[in-house]
């Protein structure tokens, strides 16, 4: 008898529908009979993109990147209305996303069957073009009939498009209720996105396969969501049936809701006009990812630029971030855009930048000040730090600190005369009046023309300082000159000569920043915004590529030695393939902080240049240094950018090898050496060379001056004369460079960026993925020494020359000739 039961309800079911997931329609399902979920607002399968959508397409979980959590009860406006309630989660992990829901339906009437559908889905993913995602449903419930119930979905969405969404589900497979197996459903989408994301249309076709493996077209879905002003979003889906069905009225059905979004929370409320009654729908989110809705800015962010710009460290390891001045750049972006952020404080000690990115961050500063406050407390440092605080909006210094702007100073330890007293000599061959790198070490003091350079560069920084912190601070330039000269002032003194605004204590900070906002606000050392949600634009994101030349150019890997960065050609070469190839990256960004270094290997990443610009646009970005090596690397590009104060240009090469015969003679050291061929012993330390030998690396170090010449008039476009008036290994500041059509732009590593973009083509109100390429890393121990704090460090910076030793041993053999600055290029 009980077999027969079961059998009857079966076959009444399977008269009534299939086995409906998608939203509109699960209320018809279960009107019909058949257990399903609530009946929710999503517009449409391709536009699922929530975990309430799981109940559509398994494929909505993998457009959720952060932990989501969804409430909604439906409510029946009928005298015996049922109840039903859902709760919806779908939370990231790398390319796949995990979903699950738990949905409890209560039938009004006596007779009603009760019962729990549980889902669990998995999806792979990138949030944006496309979800591949399969769930698995278990229903529970007293009546013995549905307690074994059970299926599976399948369902892909692809978005290949910022303006397309296309889908495909199938729902409720494999599912057998009293011994019959139920009609599968089957759901095609479409949908598009318009006025900027804000207007999401769809349509669906509906069909079922009649328990049979059939395709029968039983209804078409249309959707609309649009959002409006403060947060306010407003959905609709209509149901509208292709054919009068057994026990299922002809009239259309339908799903409204209104919304409420904030960043992070959200509230909606919907009817559901039925054939026959209404139902209500109340619902509410919580999410990781940021939806766009209007915000009360209340935070104040402090940012140590000091602590940004050090690298991480676990035990003797080095470990994350190699690029944290990059890092501090995409910070400081994210607080320029955060709506929570009502102003940035920044933290100010003494930096290890130079003159090129301190102008690069006051710019940033600038930015930002366009949309918000930005405070400087000055808690140490000297001139090039005061000049970066003069860009904020006020400057406070704690009691009892000294203002130091001092001015701007350059010097060089000229050794020839004290190698000497050792028996130690340098032979050198260089090619331009003003290449004066190897000037140190074979010279009692510098060269007229080390002189006009230096004072030439001087002149320029410090103009530009003075008038910068002119015009920050209101005062004349005469009088910032003035207080230079002073040099040293308290807190007290620097407020009432104008130079900080405020003298406060660190637990003055909080009200300091609420008062110049105008706003309450509360200090966050450490503000880390939800990140926006991904799926809110479809389609792949165009990117834009960050290569680093960071430091010394070297042959082999990137690399540091004893606190110095070293730029390995072969690590550039590849990073440089590796964005020509990918086809997401739109454009490439050299990014350029380097003095130069070995010949050969600056060839190679020029010519790795050369190979990307032929694929995509490449820009090059100065940041303090991009001279010599660095400089012809950058000449490969499509365009230059440099700060006014980068040191560029030094078109110049130069060969040097030690002599120790000297040293070896004051130790009574006998030396017998055999050769065959005229410059054999070319790359012997123990003796200088031979009027043959000198002139074999003159030879070589006058045609590879000829090729970066060369190389230099065929990238900016000048003839050889023109560049020739320019080179001679003169240094030059990056306005000086302009002037000289060595670059093409003066801007920060953004405007290179903006360049970049412009260049590749994508619209200015497209979102853009910056990338930094090899930014993540781990240095094995005693490979790598943090860029601050350690006394290594402070050595280095007061005395520069003391870095150049470990420097010349990655040049090529410490006692021999450099080879690879004078080989030619292949």
């Amino acid at each position: 008898m009980r077999r027969l039961v079961n059998t009857a309800l079966a076959a009444a079911l399977l008269a009534s529908a299939g086995s409906a997931r998608a939203q509109v329609l699960a209320a018809l399902d279960r009107e019909g009979g058949i257990p399903s979920g609530l009946t929710l607002p999503v517009p449409g399968i391709a536009a699922a993109e929530e975990p309430s959508g799981l109940g559509s397409t398994p494929a909505a979980a993998g457009f959720v990147r952060r932990l989501t959590l969804q409430w909604f009860r439906e409510v029946d406006a009928g005298e015996e209305g049922s109840r039903a309630d859902g709760l919806y989660a779908a939370a990231g992990l790398g390319p796949l996303s995990l979903g699950a829901s738990q949905e409890w339906v209560r039938p009004g009437d006596a007779g009603g069957r009760r019962y729990r559908k549980g889902t669990l889905a998995l999806s792979a993913g990138d949030a944006r073009t496309f979800s591949l995602g399969f769930a698995w449903n278990r229903f529970s419930s007293p009546d013995p009939v549905v307690e074994p119930l059970s299926s599976w979905d399948a369902g892909l969405t692809v978005r290949p498009h910022r303006h397309l969404s296309l889908a495909a589900a199938a729902l409720g497979r494999d599912a057998w209720l009293g011994g019959r197996r139920l009609p599968s459903r089957w759901i095609l989408g479409v949908a598009t996105r318009l006025l900027g994301d804000g207007l999401t249309l769809s349509a669906d076709l509906v069909a079922d396969d009649r328990a049979r493996d059939d395709f029968h077209a039983t209804h078409l879905a249309f959707g609309a969501a649009a959002e409006l002003r403060r947060g306010v979003a407003l959905s609709a889906q209509i149901a509208v049936p292709l054919r009068e069905e057994a026990g299922r009225p002809p009239d259309p059905s339908a799903v409204v809701a209104l919304s409420w979004n904030g960043p992070t929370l959200g509230l909606t409320g919907g009817l559901a006009p039925l054939p026959g009654r209404t139902g209500g729908l109340f619902g509410l989110r919580s999410s990781a990812e940021r939806y766009r809705a209007p915000s009360t800015p209340s935070v104040a962010a402090a940012v140590d630029l000091r602590e940004e710009l050090r690298p991480g460290r676990v035990l003797v390891f080095t470990v994350g971030d190699r690029d944290p001045y990059g890092r501090l750049l995409a910070r400081l972006a994210a607080l320029r855009s955060d709506p929570d952020v009502a102003v940035v404080l920044l933290k100010i000690e003494k930096l290890p930048l130079g003159p090129g990115r301190v102008e690069e961050l006051r710019a940033v500063v600038r930015s930002i000040q366009e949309r918000k406050p930005v405070l400087a407390w000055l808690a140490g440092g000297g001139t090039k730090e005061y000049w970066l605080a003069s860009a904020a909006s006020a400057i406070a210094a704690p009691p009892g600190a000294t203002v130091e702007i001092t001015g701007i100073a350059t010097s060089r330890l000229y050794l020839r005369d004290a190698l000497a007293r050792l028996g130690v000599a340098f032979e050198v061959v260089a090619r331009g009046a003003w290449k004066s790198a190897p000037e140190p070490l074979v010279r009692s003091g510098p060269s007229p023309e080390a002189r006009e350079v230096a004072d030439a560069l001087l002149d320029d920084l410090f103009g530009r300082f003075l008038a910068d912190v002119a015009a920050g601070r209101g005062l004349p330039a005469e009088r910032v000159r003035e207080l230079v000269d002073r040099g040293l002032l308290g807190a007290e003194e620097a407020k009432e000569a104008g130079l900080v605004d405020a003298v406060l204590w660190p637990d003055e900070l909080e009200g300091w920043a609420s008062s110049r906002s105008g706003l309450r606000t509360r200090l966050v050392r450490r503000h880390e915004p939800a990140p926006a949600r991904a799926a809110q634009r479809w389609g792949p994101t165009p990117a834009i590529e960050v290569v680093r030349v960071d430091g010394t150019l070297v042959s082999g890997e990137s690399r540091s030695l004893l606190g110095s960065r070293l730029a390995g050609a072969e690590t550039v070469a590849r990073q440089l393939r590796r964005a020509a190839g990918d086809r997401s990256v739109k454009a490439i960004v050299l990014r350029i902080d380097s003095p130069g270094g070995d010949g050969l290997a600056s060839d190679l990443v020029w010519r790795a240049v050369v190979r990307a610009r032929t694929r995509k646009p490449v820009v090059a970005s100065m940041g303090d240094a991009a001279a010599s090596g660095g400089y012809l690397a950058a000449v490969g590009a499509d365009a230059i950018v440099a700060e006014p104060s980068t040191l560029t240009g030094s078109i110049g090469v130069f060969a040097l090898k030690p002599d120790l015969s000297g040293l070896l003679g004051k130790l009574a050291a006998v030396r017998e050496s055999r050769r065959r061929g005229e410059v054999a012993e070319l790359d012997s330390a123990a003796k200088p060379w031979s009027p043959a030998e000198r002139a074999a690396v003159e030879r070589r170090i006058a045609a590879f001056y000829s090729l970066f010449v060369d190389r230099v008039a065929e990238g900016r476009g000048l003839s050889r004369a023109e560049v020739e008036e320019v080179a001679g290994g003169r240094v030059w500041t990056g306005r000086q460079a302009f002037d000289r059509r060595l670059v093409d732009r003066l801007g920060s590593l953004a405007d290179a960026v903006a360049l970049a973009r412009e260049r590749a083509g994508i619209p200015p109100g497209d979102p853009v993925e910056l990338r930094r390429a090899g930014a993540e890393a781990l240095s094995l121990p005693g490979l790598d020494v943090p860029g601050d704090a350690s006394h290594l460090d402070l050595l280095l910076a007061a005395w520069p020359e003391a870095g150049a030793l470990p420097l010349l041993a990655e040049m090529g053999p410490v006692l021999a000739l450099p080879a690879e600055w004078v080989l030619p290029a292949p």
